[in-house]
């Protein structure tokens, strides 16, 4: 368990902080991961006894806390969002904003015919925050109602 999650879910990290990767693509490391765990060394194919969506589950619930492959992927594509959100005066936010942002905010617009691979994986990861911001009010001063 802790090759798997340290080496064999390690090698494709970089890419997917860069690119969203094609689905097959994920099934196939996804794959690799759940026959290293259950072949033999001989390399016979074993049988799989337990679910891969309860392998990835958090070791609190029961799981063995792997990550599915295209989860993480996105996750690491929203974490690039976030910085281009919290962080706008940085290269990265200038750049890319400058380029594909003209008339909308970074959260409105949609990836157009003519964008890059890499710009819609960081729009693919802006929408899994989408679908979970919200918003703070704290003691209000910044907040018009």
């Amino acid at each position: 368990m802790t090759m798997l999650q340290s080496v064999l879910s390690a090698i494709p990290s970089y890419a997917m902080s860069c690119f969203q990767l094609p689905v097959g693509l994920c099934n196939r490391i996804q794959s690799v991961l759940v026959r290293f765990w259950w072949d033999d060394s001989k390399g016979e194919r074993k049988i799989c006894w337990v679910a891969w969506d309860k392998m990835t589950k958090p070791k609190s619930l029961g799981g063995l806390g792997f990550r599915d492959v295209q989860l993480f992927n996105q996750a690491l594509l929203a974490k690039i969002a976030w910085r281009i959100l919290k962080k706008p005066n940085c290269l990265l936010a200038r750049v890319l904003t400058g380029k594909y942002c003209h008339s909308q905010s970074f959260l409105s617009t949609a990836a157009r015919t003519d964008s890059s691979h890499g710009w819609k994986g960081i729009l693919w990861g802006r929408d899994l925050l989408l679908t979970h911001l919200g918003k703070a009010i704290g003691n209000g001063t910044s907040t018009r109602v």
